[in-house]
């Protein structure tokens, strides 16, 4: 059987009603720039999220850049990162002329060890990019009291997180903002680019829309050197419509997730992915490690199951850097991700699991 990496059709599929309904609409209205459907899924993604604002943005990048200028994060400002993630956490703080930092992170759950954080702060350090990769949760109790002691901002990048929870609160609500991408195969996908930034403070929600609308706190009353970066009409009618299902959704990925575990949980040379106490991972992201993956690569091609590596890179190979990464440098080889998306059937898991088994 051949089985996808991912496949978004199985989600689309039964949507194409609502879908067309609301895309249609926003065609008879003319409207397709920060109309009421952008004002409605901002309304209910902040509500979701737990959150006061919700600001839309054209991507999940320009949501950390916008989210990052408007907290005064400029030239020279050091900003600590995860080394393991996607380069964009990274790219956006560059960008404003700030520094990133990369530091370690921890072994079973891929996220930032806010011991690396503690021994990487200096004087120059103003803020915290806590990254929840593949879907789980990061440390946020022990990051949000780092940040308390060192006065310092706090930016999840919540990307690959919608819907995830740490302690009983969905992340995206603890720091001073967040920011999530709304790419297709993310958890909640739009049906091309989009992003946002959540916040509960209204100062900010404020300037960083206006960032991402030319500069315009008003219509025409430019009062910063903006970008144009809005969520667009189409996008946020077809988030909106996505939204309720997000959680059904999110479960089918657990459903998934907690057959692969059991299938795989006495292969030897296999380490799976775990779920700390406390914690709900959404797996956006299945990932298992393996000394053997070269190997793992030629089996699945053979077999014709999709598979992935993220990431190929850790940013210490793009961004300068005298830290050391004692744990994600020996995993950084190892990692491989298995098909993982909502509708993926358990026929489909079992022979995923089957074939790694046979990899023994």
């Amino acid at each position: 059987m051949k089985v996808p990496f991912v496949d978004l059709q199985r989600i689309h599929e039964p949507l194409k009603h609502e879908i067309n309904v609301v895309v249609n609409e926003v065609l008879n209205s003319s409207s397709f720039i920060l109309g009421k459907y952008v004002e409605q899924f901002e309304s209910e993604f902040a509500n979701y999220i737990g959150t006061k604002y919700c600001v839309g943005s054209a991507n999940g990048t320009d949501a950390l850049e916008s989210a990052l200028e408007a907290l005064g994060i400029g030239t020279g400002d050091e900003v600590i990162v995860p080394v393991h993630t996607w380069v964009s956490t990274a790219s956006a703080v560059a960008r404003l002329g700030a520094v990133p930092v990369p530091v370690d992170t921890l072994n079973d759950e891929f996220t930032i060890n806010p011991a690396s954080i503690q021994a990487a702060i200096t004087s120059k350090t103003k803020a915290i990019i806590p990254v929840h990769l593949y879907g789980h949760p990061c440390r946020m109790k022990e990051i949000m009291e780092l940040a308390q002691k060192n006065n310092l901002l706090v930016i999840e990048d919540c990307a690959q997180a919608h819907g995830a929870e740490y302690k009983g609160k969905r992340v995206g609500s603890f720091g001073n903002a967040a920011c999530f991408s709304f790419y297709p195969s993310k958890n909640l996908g739009a049906l091309g680019d989009g992003g946002c930034v959540t916040t509960n403070d209204g100062v900010l929600a404020q300037k960083i829309k206006a960032l991402g609308n030319c500069g315009q706190e008003t219509k025409n009353k430019i009062s910063y050197v903006g970008r144009n970066s809005r969520l667009d009409e189409l996008q946020a009618a077809v988030l909106s419509v996505k939204l309720k299902y997000l959680d059904e959704w999110n479960e089918q990925r657990r459903a998934a997730a907690k057959i692969y575990t059991e299938q795989l949980n006495n292969i030897y040379g296999i380490q799976l992915p775990v779920e700390t106490e406390g914690a709900k991972h959404v797996y956006h992201l299945y990932v298992i490690k393996t000394e053997r993956r070269d190997a793992l690569i030629e089996l699945f091609n053979k077999s014709e199951i999709g598979f992935g590596i993220h990431y190929p890179f850790m940013l210490n190979e793009v961004v300068p850097s005298s830290n050391s990464f004692p744990v994600a440098g020996r995993y950084a080889p190892q990692i491989f991700s298995l098909p993982m998306f909502a509708g993926i059937t358990t026929a489909e898991v079992k022979v995923v699991a089957e074939t790694l088994t046979s990899f023994q």
